[in-house]
């Protein structure tokens, strides 16, 4: 597995490229999939751009427009644009255009390329965007926050990862508890299932590593998960199928114009 981690604060070692361009910050990147690779695309919330909503549909315009704080429908407006922008890329279509459409479950697809696998996560004013060929997989990124940990971890996590949160230092919980937690979301969400599949029944690492292998008790089949800290004070995780061999990461800005 190959990786490059500049820019980042823990980091397994994920390729990275530049798209730094005078015109654009998208022509120099290889917006190529293989069934082998996943690119992992991070991005800030903090800036919307007047053209942003002229790119989403009705439906997700609607979605924006429910939230009643600005700084929640600037996030998801944003998120939504820059994932049609980069989606459109890939598969040489007008973010526009691009079709999704969701399992039972709630996780998305893109009716225009069936075989590309993507996902999305925010937390606060960052986004994670999740692109590969054929394979299912999931990302999730959470930034710490003050949560009843111990009685979330009781209902949501394994009788191994309650006994590892239980005997954290108190300074460690946060820690400990999102990376338990964006492992497990990570996971469920390449399954497609969402919170519906029995988060109990599967144990992840409590503590901070790079590559784990990860059985799937409901379907028997394997998986592999990749945690990482993009930025402080945050745990990511990335889930997907065991024959990837490459994972390439690119953090940038999307444009403000």
């Amino acid at each position: 597995m190959r990786y490059d981690n500049r820019n980042c604060y823990w980091m397994p070692h994920f390729q990275q490229f530049s798209t730094q361009d005078d015109m654009s910050p998208y022509p120099l990147f290889p917006y190529d999939l293989d069934d082998k690779r996943i690119d992992v695309w991070q991005y800030p919330l903090t800036h919307e751009s007047p053209e942003a909503r002229l790119l989403l549909n009705e439906e997700e315009l609607k979605r924006a427009d429910r939230y009643y704080f600005p700084k929640h429908r600037r996030r998801f407006t944003v998120a939504r644009a820059t994932l049609r922008l980069i989606l459109g890329k890939y598969v040489n279509t007008d973010p526009r255009e691009l079709i999704f459409a969701t399992n039972a479950y709630g996780k998305p697809s893109l009716v225009n390329a069936p075989a590309l696998q993507f996902n999305l996560s925010h937390s606060n004013d960052t986004a994670l965007l999740a692109i590969g060929q054929t394979h299912p997989l999931g990302v999730d990124l959470e930034f710490f926050a003050a949560r009843p940990y111990e009685g979330i971890g009781s209902h949501m996590f394994s009788p191994n990862e309650n006994h590892a949160l239980k005997n954290t230092p108190p300074s460690l919980k946060p820690l400990t508890f999102f990376h338990i937690w964006a492992q497990k979301e990570a996971f469920i969400k390449a399954c497609g299932l969402g919170l519906s599949y029995p988060t109990q029944t599967f144990d992840v690492s409590p503590f901070p590593s790079t590559e784990d292998a990860l059985w799937d008790p409901q379907h028997h089949i394997p998986w592999k998960i990749t945690t990482f800290m993009p930025k402080p004070t945050c745990c990511a995780a990335l889930c997907y199928h065991p024959s990837i061999q490459d994972i390439r990461f690119k953090s940038f800005d999307p444009p403000s114009r």
